[in-house]
């Protein structure tokens, strides 16, 4: 088995078109397996605040999927640009004081872990 690639060389890899990648965000999250249902209920009422916050920084498709086994949580969206409705997101206030009280729910010493498309069906 060969060494693991690097994100360098697995983007020179990725023949999509700058179009598709450039438009889609996805990243994974670990939960504390013992949170996760407390996890799941906040979200089923996101500050309204937070909702407008995504909209306005640009996100849309915006979903989040949970294989609670092990608390491993994907989570997808689009934007004209991911990277930089990321950006803008990430130095929002609403989401800085989201991200704080999110922060209880996640495995310690984890963080958001973006993840590369290497393949799109239209």
């Amino acid at each position: 088995m060969g060494s693991p690639l690097a994100t360098a060389e697995l983007q020179e890899l990725v023949q999509l078109p700058a179009g598709v990648t450039r438009t889609r965000g996805c990243f994974l999250l670990h939960i504390r397996p013992e949170r996760l249902a407390e996890y799941v209920e906040v979200h089923q009422r996101v500050w309204p605040e937070m909702l407008d916050a995504l909209r306005e920084t640009g996100w849309r498709n915006y979903s989040l999927f949970l294989r609670p086994e092990d608390g491993l949580v994907v989570g997808y969206f689009e934007a004209e640009d991911a990277e930089a409705t990321q950006k803008l997101m990430d130095a929002h206030p609403v989401n800085t004081r989201w991200q704080a009280e999110m922060a209880q729910y996640f495995v310690e010493g984890t963080s958001a872990q973006a993840l590369t498309q290497y393949f799109h069906l239209s």
